[in-house]
């Protein structure tokens, strides 16, 4: 078990639930999403990239939508590089990755070509405004879980590559 689960869901936890890609898979991802697939972000997509075994939910982390298949996820990535680019963003455009939106307002993402990818930034389309957060993906996450599960009984599973 990786330090990323460990650190989510505790020292005596196996994880049992959580769902990841393969490294050939990330492979795929970050061709298909012209992102670059490392550091925290990789981790976090091999040990739970396709669920969290409930720990977070999809209302949060929208890679977990069971109903969204590649076209969707690239629809959504698109749209927000393309709102970005609109609003004049451009020192944020470094390969960015969204993996949560919370609110229908707020997305949170990796600018993954940076040396510090890990870093969670976060674009309010309500105030118009982009800033850095004080989080790291993990920190981010741990928040995240530490907020509560998912209010349904049953874990959801996303797909990045099923078309």
């Amino acid at each position: 078990m990786s330090n990323l689960v460990k650190s989510l869901f505790g020292a005596d936890s196996r994880g049992e639930g959580c769902i990841g890609y393969t490294l050939e898979d990330l492979d795929r991802v970050g061709r298909l999403y012209n992102i670059e697939v490392k550091e925290s972000l990789r981790d976090f997509l091999v040990e739970m990239g396709r669920s969290s075994g409930g720990l977070i939910c999809d209302d949060v982390i929208h890679l977990y939508r069971p109903h969204w298949f590649v076209r969707e996820h690239l629809l959504f990535q698109f749209g927000f590089f393309s709102e970005m680019q609109e609003m004049g963003f451009f020192e944020y455009l470094n390969k960015p990755f969204v993996f949560s939106f919370v609110s229908e307002t707020q997305y949170y993402f990796l600018q993954t070509a940076l040396p510090d990818s890990d870093s969670v930034y976060c674009y309010d389309s309500n105030s118009e405004v982009v800033e850095k957060t004080e989080f790291d993906l993990s920190g981010f996450l741990k928040v995240l879980a530490a907020e509560g599960g998912c209010t349904h009984a049953l874990a959801t599973q996303g797909d990045l590559l099923r078309i």
